[in-house]
């Protein structure tokens, strides 16, 4: 059905779906190769990038989170046929390309970063992944594959080939991508030294300077439906508590990791304890969240096609969900 309605003009499906705000999100920006990201997802390069900030500049408002925020703490309804401008991550495309686009073309965007990462101290799991998959799509003697094979068996990974066995790997067994980093003779460490994958402090507080925004992404990215309800907490807290004290923050903004399609109420209602989070925003797409100040958005990444396109589509997406009764995000407590 959603295929259908996409054709319908999307005036009429904003007026339809009742929806007041955009809220895209990307990860990366760049003309460039990005072996850290290459074998997780495709992103856009800078024309393509470009191309979709004119479109939702020809057809939206951009407003900042700040503004958001000011929305949400003064009880004021929210403006028609605004975006509202995210990233995710922290990689150091956001200093080095993105930010030079958004000032130039007047949006302040704002970037969720992991506190684990910043200054490249660490590297996420999938990030440690895509690289090793691109060591292995090289030459490989037979021997060699054969232990990789056995590694990830020995892990109960049962798969037809050794790249997507390791893109397989989880949060909870990144020590068998250390192992097979060691196997491979690649070092983690000196990549970061190397390609400082991620922003550095320095780079943080310049954008702050610039009036970008800064939330945070959690602690390292772990996937939150393999977590016990205190660690989720323990990610969202420890790590927005950290970037509002290291960037002398008084707000505090989270993007969940991945997904927040399994948390539940119980701990929506301990992170509103904590005092910490103003607003939080998961990847659900354009669909309503029945939690006050958690919002889902829409990703202009997945698939590679134009903004244009993909609101089309997450329009008539969320257009078909109300009329079967499921346009809207239920919890568990």
């Amino acid at each position: 059905m959603y295929q259908i309605l996409s054709k319908i003009p999307q005036s009429i499906l904003r007026e339809l779906t009742r929806t007041n705000v955009i809220i895209p999100y990307y990860h990366v920006v760049s003309d460039n190769e990005v072996i850290h990201v290459k074998h997780l997802y495709q992103f856009k390069n800078i024309r393509q990038f470009k191309q979709d900030l004119d479109y939702l500049l020809r057809n939206y408002s951009p407003t900042s989170l700040f503004e958001f925020l000011g929305f949400l703490k003064g009880g004021c309804s929210i403006p028609r046929k605004i975006f509202l401008l995210t990233f995710d991550d922290g990689f150091r495309e956001i200093n080095d390309v993105v930010a030079p686009i958004l000032l130039a073309k007047g949006i302040c965007g704002t970037f969720f970063v992991n506190s684990a990462f910043i200054d490249n101290k660490r590297m996420c799991y999938l990030n440690k992944a895509s690289i090793l998959v691109e060591r292995i799509l090289g030459n490989l003697s037979s021997g060699l594959k054969g232990k990789l094979f056995e590694m990830l068996r020995d892990k109960g990974i049962e798969c037809n080939d050794i790249p997507s066995g390791i893109l397989s790997i989880r949060y909870n067994q990144e020590g068998l991508l250390d192992e097979i980093a060691e196997v491979l003779e690649i070092g983690f460490e000196d990549y970061l030294l190397k390609n400082k994958p991620y922003l550095t402090s320095d780079q943080i507080n310049g954008l702050i300077g610039k009036g970008f925004a800064i939330g945070a992404h959690s602690i390292d990215h772990p996937f939150y439906p393999l977590l016990s309800l205190s660690e989720q907490l323990r990610q969202t807290i420890e790590s927005v508590r950290e970037i509002r004290g290291k960037f002398f923050l008084n707000y505090g903004a989270f993007a969940f990791p991945h997904s927040d399609t399994t948390v539940t109420e119980e701990f929506f209602a301990e992170l509103h304890k904590s005092g910490l989070v103003d607003v939080s925003f998961g990847t659900g797409g354009m669909i309503r969240d029945c939690i006050s100040n958690n919002f889902q958005r829409i990703s202009l990444e997945k698939p590679l096609m134009p903004a244009k396109r993909i609101i089309a589509l997450q329009f008539a997406r969320k257009a078909t969900k109300m009329i079967t009764g499921r346009g809207e995000i239920f919890r568990s407590y």
